[in-house]
C-alpha cells in the first residue's frame, strides 16, 4: 500500500503540477494584460519628457487641422461651428504647447488640449456639419485622449466624453437607432484606442530597453577600448602610451624638487621561447608572476608598464642612488625572476637599461634613452647599462651608417681592393684576398671595421656578401683571361651561413664567369666555428663538395680547437698577424707559429701567414715551413687595375729569379 502511494518516477509527478502551474501562468498573463490596458501597471506611465512631446505633437497636428475645418465650415454656412472650432483652437492649443515645455505645468497643458478636443467634438456631434458628417470625427477623441493624457487618465477622458455625448442633443441627422449604435461604436473605439496606446507604450518601452541595453554594451566596449588604448591586455599594466602619460606626470613632479626619477627598461631573456614551449595558458601564469615580482620591486614609489611581449619598464624615485653599482638593481629585482611552473622553479634572466631624468627631458625621450641603454647592455653582454650622452651619438651614427650603406649598395658605390697572397719560397703570386672598401660621396673613407658590423646587425650582410662574391669572381676571371692563374679569397660571416641562397649564388657565379670552384677560397673567421650549428656545418660541407676551398681566418685569436679542423673539410689555415709580427721578437710567438705550421702541414693544410711586413719574417716563416704569406711586405690592398699591374710585374720578377 505504501509503495502505491509513492510516485514510480519523476515523469509520473509532472501532470499533477503542470495544470495548476499553467493556470497560474495564464492568470498572471491575464492580470498583466488587464493592468497594462487599464494603466494600473507603473510601466505604462510615460515619463515627463515623453508626455511633453506627446502634448506638443497633438498641438502641432491639431491646430492647423482645427483652423482648416473652421474656415471650411464657415465657408459652408456653419458659422457657429466654425467660430467655436477656431476660437477653441486659438485659445487652448498655443498656450498648452507653451506650458508643455515646463514639467510642472504638464497637467494644465493636458487639460487645455483635452478641453479643446472635447469642445470641438461636442460641437461637431451637436451641429453635425455638412450632412451630419461631423459626428464621424468624434471617434478620434479616444485616440487623442490616450495619446495626450496617458493610459490611466485616457480612460477617464474617453468615458467622460462618452457620458457628455449622452447629455448633449445629437445632430438632427442622427436617428435614435443610429444614436444607440453610435454609443456602442464609441465605447468600442475607446477600447481600441486603449489597446493601441498600450501596444505603443509597450513597443516604446521595449525599444527604450533595447536601446539602453545596446548602449550599455557599447559603453562597456568603449570603456574596454579606452582601457586597452593605454593598458596591456594580458597583464593589465600600462602599455607604452599609458606609461608615457604616467612618466610625464612624474616629470612634472620633478620640477617641484622631488627625489631623482629613475627609469629602468627591462628585456627578459629567452622568455618568448619559453612561452612558445609551455603554451599560452602557462605563459599567462608565468607573466602574472613576473608582474608580481616587478610590482613588489617598485613597491609604492613607482609604476610598472609592459611595452612588448618580453619588454617591461618601471620607474621610481630615489634621493641618492649609485647607479653604476649593480647591487641596487639586484637588490630590487634579484639576479632573475624566480617563477613556479608545474612545481618547478624557472629563473627568468633580464637585461636592463637605466636612465635618470635630467631637466628638459620629456617622457618619450626618457623612455627612448632607457631603451638605448638596454640595447647597449645587450651589445656588450652585460646585465645592465646606464645611459650616457655617448649612447645617443653611437646610436645616431649607427643608423646614419646603415642608411648610407644601403644607398651605397644600391648605387654600387663600394669598391673592391685585393691584397696579394704570395708563395714564400718562389715569390710568385698565388692569389688575392678580396677586401671591400667604401668612400662615401662626401669623400669620407669608412673602414670595414665600422660598416661590416652594421651590415651584420641590419641584415644588409647578405646583399653585401653577394656583391663581394660576384665582384671578386668576376675579377678572378679577368686575371685568368690575362694569363694570370690566381685564386681569389672571399670572407664570409656566420650570418652568411644562414643564407639559403648562398651556395647556389656561389655556384652560379663561378659557372657564369668560368672560374673553377677550387680557385675560390671561402674564408671563415675562427669565431664562426664556435658553437657552430648543424645547419651551418651542413652548408660548409656542401661548399666543399661543390669544390670550393674552406679557410680558417685569424687562427689563434679565438678558442682554438682541433675539433673543427678534424671534423670539417678545411683546406687552409691563416695564422693571425698578431702572432706573425712577433716571431722575431718573442719566443712564445715563434713557438706558436712554428707549431701551428707544423701541425697544419702534417694535416695536409695550406698555411697562410698574415701580417708579413719585412724580409726577416719571410725568411723565418720559410724556415718554419710556411707556404704562403700575406702582408705589407708583398703588397697592400689595391684596386683592381693596380693589382693586375702588380701581379704581372711580380710574376715576371719571380720567373726571372727562377
Amino acid at each position: 500500500m505504501r509503495e502505491n502511494l509513492e510516485p514510480s518516477s519523476s515523469l509520473g509527478t509532472a501532470p499533477e503540477f503542470s495544470l495548476p502551474l499553467e493556470g497560474h501562468r495564464l492568470g498572471q498573463k491575464l492580470w498583466q494584460f488587464a493592468s497594462d490596458l487599464l494603466g494600473i501597471n507603473p510601466a505604462t506611465i510615460v515619463d515627463a519628457q515623453e508626455r511633453g512631446k506627446d502634448i506638443r505633437l497633438a498641438c502641432g497636428l491639431g491646430f492647423p487641422v482645427a483652423i482648416f475645418f473652421a474656415v471650411f465650415n464657415i465657408a459652408n454656412d456653419y458659422l457657429l461651428l466654425g467660430v467655436m472650432e477656431a476660437a477653441t483652437a486659438l485659445i487652448f492649443l498655443p498656450l498648452a504647447c507653451q506650458l508643455s515645455r515646463n514639467e510642472r505645468m504638464l497637467l494644465p497643458a493636458e487639460i487645455m488640449v483635452m478641453l479643446c478636443v472635447t469642445v470641438i467634438h461636442i460641437a461637431l456631434y451637436h451641429f453635425g456639419g455638412i450632412e451630419g458628417t461631423g459626428i464621424y470625427w468624434t471617434f478620434g477623441v479616444p485616440f487623442i485622449a490616450f495619446l495626450v493624457t496617458g493610459q490611466q487618465r485616457g480612460w477617464l477622458w474617453s468615458l467622460g466624453f462618452l457620458f457628455l455625448l449622452m447629455l448633449v442633443p445629437p445632430s438632427s441627422a442622427l436617428t435614435l437607432v443610429q444614436f444607440e449604435h453610435f454609443e456602442i461604436a464609441m465605447l468600442f473605439y475607446v477600447v481600441i484606442a486603449a489597446s493601441f496606446n498600450m501596444l505603443r507604450i509597450r513597443f516604446e518601452f521595449k525599444l527604450d530597453r533595447q536601446v539602453k541595453e545596446n548602449t550599455a554594451v557599447a559603453q562597456a566596449y568603449l570603456e574596454k577600448l579606452q582601457f586597452l588604448a593605454i593598458h596591456d591586455e594580458l597583464t593589465g599594466l600600462p602599455n607604452r602610451e599609458g606609461i608615457i602619460c604616467l612618466l610625464a606626470e612624474e616629470i612634472r613632479r620633478s620640477a617641484e624638487g622631488a627625489a631623482a626619477l629613475v627609469v629602468v627598461y627591462l628585456k627578459l631573456v629567452r622568455v618568448v621561447e619559453l612561452v612558445n614551449i609551455i603554451g599560452t595558458e602557462q605563459g599567462a601564469l608565468l607573466f602574472a608572476q613576473i608582474v608580481k615580482n616587478l610590482t613588489n620591486a617598485v613597491q609604492s614609489d613607482g609604476r610598472v608598464g609592459r611595452l612588448g611581449r618580453d619588454e617591461f619598464v618601471f620607474f621610481f624615485r630615489s634621493p641618492d642612488l649609485a647607479l653604476e653599482d649593480g647591487d641596487w638593481l639586484a637588490s630590487r629585482l634579484g639576479e632573475g625572476f624566480e617563477c613556479m611552473l608545474e612545481n618547478q622553479t624557472v629563473n627568468i634572466e633580464y637585461v636592463a637599461g637605466v636612465c635618470v631624468f635630467k631637466e628638459g627631458t620629456g617622457a618619450e625621450e626618457l623612455l627612448r634613452k632607457a631603451e638605448q641603454a638596454m640595447l647597449a647592455a645587450r651589445a656588450v653582454q652585460r646585465d645592465f647599462f646606464v645611459y650616457n650622452a655617448d649612447n645617443d651619438r653611437e646610436f645616431i651614427s649607427h643608423h646614419l651608417l646603415f642608411g648610407k650603406l644601403r644607398e651605397a649598395l644600391q648605387g654600387n658605390h663600394l669598391e673592391m681592393h685585393y691584397q696579394p697572397k704570395v708563395d714564400i719560397a718562389s715569390g710568385m703570386p698565388v692569389g688575392a684576398e678580396a677586401l671591400a672598401r667604401w668612400t662615401d660621396p662626401e669623400g669620407e673613407v669608412i673602414p670595414p671595421a665600422l660598416f661590416v658590423p652594421v651590415s651584420e646587425q641590419s641584415g644588409l650582410i647578405v646583399q653585401l656578401t653577394r656583391w663581394a662574391i660576384t665582384t671578386a669572381i668576376a675579377k678572378c676571371a679577368e686575371w685568368r683571361s690575362a694569363g694570370l692563374d690566381l685564386g681569389i679569397s672571399v670572407n664570409l660571416s656566420a650570418r652568411n651561413l644562414a643564407d639559403p641562397g648562398l651556395i647556389s649564388h656561389l655556384e652560379n657565379t663561378a659557372s657564369a664567369f668560368r672560374v673553377p670552384p677550387e680557385r675560390i677560397t671561402i674564408e671563415l673567421t675562427e669565431g664562426v666555428f664556435l658553437d657552430i650549428s648543424k645547419k651551418a656545418t651542413s652548408v660548409i660541407r656542401r661548399m666543399h663538395e661543390k669544390g670550393f676551398r674552406i679557410s680558417i681566418d685569424d687562427y689563434g685569436t679565438g678558442y682554438s680547437s682541433l675539433s673543427y679542423i678534424k671534423g670539417l673539410p678545411v683546406s687552409e689555415l691563416k695564422i693571425d698577424q698578431c702572432f706573425v709580427r712577433g716571431i722575431m721578437e718573442t719566443r712564445n710567438d715563434a713557438l706558436i707559429v712554428h707549431s701551428t705550421i707544423d701541425m697544419a702541414c702534417k694535416l695536409g693544410l695550406t698555411v697562410v701567414a698574415e701580417g708579413v711586413e719585412d724580409a726577416a719574417i719571410v725568411e723565418q716563416l720559410q724556415q718554419f715551413g710556411c707556404s704562403v704569406g700575406q702582408g705589407y711586405y708583398f703588397g697592400r690592398p689595391m684596386p683592381g687595375p693596380a693589382f693586375s699591374k702588380w701581379a704581372e710585374a711580380a710574376c715576371c720578377a719571380a720567373r726571372g729569379a727562377a
